[in-house]
């Protein structure tokens, strides 16, 4: 399930994949000095010794503001929300904006790119995406999605992305919306809703990498991090030398 790794720890006490670290160090996202992310616990790194944001930040050198809060809504709820998180972040080359499964608990309508941002999932959604173009206009941006999830507690599963919330959605509704908000948007998204990289419904992965069956740990991160680094390539220096051809 899991290759060899070669974890080193840090005087923080955070343990790094020294591999990892310089395969990053190599990759053209390694060429950003600055980065901003937003999102929920996940980007926050919530039950994880070291974040994808940590990893980017010991493999490139780069400053790394990183502003996710552990709970907070896409759509603007206040001063929490990821929403709101933009507004706070420096300028920086690369933005790094998470969707998250808040929205879904929350009864939070999924609804428009048209909404006002305290209106929807997708209001939200459009409009931090004008806050980052608006912080840089040349900066580049990823989104992530949330995860396939089975929380647990005890030996017992609270839930799981099918799940339906008060208004009939489960969170793969909530992740195609931002897909699909995505592609409209031009904005590259990097769907981590794919059980070929979380899959926590399986006993042996949830004890590797997402024990508590929601928040990725350190080597969950590591996916993050190779994900993030190998979509960054695809989107902005594939894609963009074939346009130049």
């Amino acid at each position: 399930m899991d290759e060899l790794i070669l974890w080193q720890k840090t005087a923080s006490g955070s343990l790094i994949d020294v591999q990892l670290v310089t395969t990053l160090a190599k990759m053209p996202i390694s060429s950003n000095k600055t980065f901003g992310i937003i999102g929920d616990s996940v980007s926050f790194g919530l039950k994880a010794t070291t974040n994808y944001g940590q990893y980017i930040q010991r493999a490139t050198g780069s400053g790394v503001q990183n502003l996710a809060i552990s709970g907070a809504h896409l759509s603007d709820n206040g001063y929490n929300s990821i929403y709101q998180q933009a507004q706070r972040l420096d300028k920086a080359q690369l933005y790094i904006f998470q969707g998250t499964d808040d929205d879904w608990l929350a009864n939070v309508p999924i609804g428009s790119l048209t909404d006002k941002p305290n209106e929807s999932y997708l209001g939200a959604f459009y409009h931090t995406i004008k806050v980052l173009k608006q912080k840089n206009a040349s900066s580049k941006i990823l989104t992530l999605t949330p995860t396939y999830q089975v929380p647990i507690k005890g030996n017992k599963v609270r839930r799981t992305d099918e799940t339906r919330n008060k208004l009939g959605h489960n969170l793969h509704d909530y992740v195609r919306a931002q897909i699909q908000a995505s592609y409209v948007l031009d904005i590259p998204v990097v769907n981590l809703m794919q059980k070929t990289l979380f899959n926590p419904a399986d006993y042996q992965f949830r004890q590797l990498y997402m024990p508590d069956g929601l928040h990725p740990n350190e080597r969950g991160h590591r996916i993050i991090a190779k994900e993030l680094a190998m979509a960054y390539n695809y989107y902005f220096i594939l894609s963009e030398n074939k346009k130049s051809n």
